[in-house]
């Protein structure tokens, strides 16, 4: 005789969400004591309760219609939850495997650029350029102010302007005439006194290393009577900002001019004066360079037809102021100079005695 089986209460465990985990477990202990369902009938009720697991489910049991179950719904109930699948995943794509014989290339890594050091290069050497420019513009346009003469700063800028000077070659030249006694040397204007120099345009006026007397140096040859000057000229020389004013150029020219001519063997010592002064500006002098002036008197022989013979009152005088770097002529000069019969020697400043002058001990 076969048991009954509680159908009202299966059902209504079965339809509850919350029995469903539980559900499983009953209906196993339930399959024991019931009669073992036919392999073909378990066939046809598993595609029944597929169908009825695609159907919604009630939210509540109590809304579940109450009502007998046939013997086929309960066996079904067992079979699912007895044989229920695993879901099973879709499967994801693998990577290819690479083959054994094919290479893997790198990827391409962009090459650096050949114009990335040149660029740098230009930005670097720009900007050098630019602080230089500005650099040299500020000096120009608003340069340090000079110092004053005969003060600590004024002798320490005379004695680096000194050992500048003494590095050039045109200066380690005449030097060396000097040493081998071709040369005579001194300082322009030593042998002017104080009160002199008080008086006197490039000793007192421009002295000190902001004007001409922080270097100038003269070189006499004793054959030829050639006279060649080294000289610094400083920055209260300037007319426009950095160039060297022409009357001080001209200035410059015409004591040099002045002293080849009393230190002429013929006309030397002769009471005189500037007759002639003619000048040809041909480069832009610079306030912070040294510049040779080289004077010579103009021999018998080179002087025109009518000019010749008068040598007793007349001389004639040749100078040019070159680079003392370079050697480029910035300024040339024409000069005449005219004196008396000798009775009077002629100085800066004053009159000394002619035999002093003659002897040619005269220094300025």
């Amino acid at each position: 005789m076969v048991p009954r089986i509680p159908y009202r209460q299966l059902v209504r465990v079965a339809s509850s969400p919350w029995a469903a985990p539980t559900l499983s477990t009953r209906l196993v202990a339930t399959s024991r004591t019931t009669t073992p369902i036919p392999f073909a009938q378990s066939l046809s009720t598993s595609s029944i309760v597929r169908q009825e697991l695609k159907q919604p489910q009630h939210p509540h049991p109590s809304e579940q219609p109450a009502g007998p179950l046939s013997s086929t719904t309960t066996t079904t109930t067992t079979t699912t939850a007895a044989t229920t699948e695993p879901v099973s995943h879709p499967p994801t794509p693998s990577q290819p495997e690479p083959q054994p014989n094919q290479q893997q290339t790198p990827n391409p890594q962009k090459p650096p650029s050949r114009w990335r050091l040149p660029s740098i290069l230009l930005a670097i050497g720009c900007t050098i350029l630019g602080l230089s420019a500005g650099t040299s513009a500020r000096l120009l346009l608003s340069p340090p102010t000079p110092p004053e003469p005969h003060t600590e700063e004024d002798a320490y800028t005379t004695r680096v302007l000194h050992d500048q000077a003494a590095k050039l070659p045109v200066v380690q030249l005449l030097t060396a005439g000097v040493a081998a006694g071709e040369y005579e040397s001194w300082d322009a204007y030593e042998s002017l006194s104080p009160e002199q120099r008080a008086q006197h345009i490039s000793a007192g006026a421009l002295a000190g290393s902001r004007g001409v007397g922080g270097y100038q140096k003269v070189f006499w040859n004793k054959a030829t009577g050639e006279l060649v000057s080294v000289i610094f000229f400083g920055p209260a020389t300037t007319g426009w900002p950095g160039v060297v004013h022409g009357g001080c150029l001209a200035t410059i020219l015409d004591e040099s001019c002045g002293r080849a001519a009393f230190k002429d063997k013929e006309w030397g010592g002769r009471a005189g004066m500037t007759a002639k002064l003619g000048l040809e500006y041909k480069k832009v002098t610079m306030a912070n360079g040294f510049y040779v002036v080289r004077v010579r008197v103009k021999r018998e022989e080179e002087l025109p037809e009518e000019e010749r013979g008068k040598r007793h009152y007349k001389c004639w005088v040749v100078a040019q102021v070159e680079d003392a770097v370079t050697g480029a002529v910035n300024v040339t000069a024409d000069a005449l100079f005219v004196g008396g019969k000798g009775k009077k020697a002629m100085v800066l400043g004053g009159v000394l005695g002619g035999e002093k002058a003659k002897a040619g001990h005269m220094r300025f």
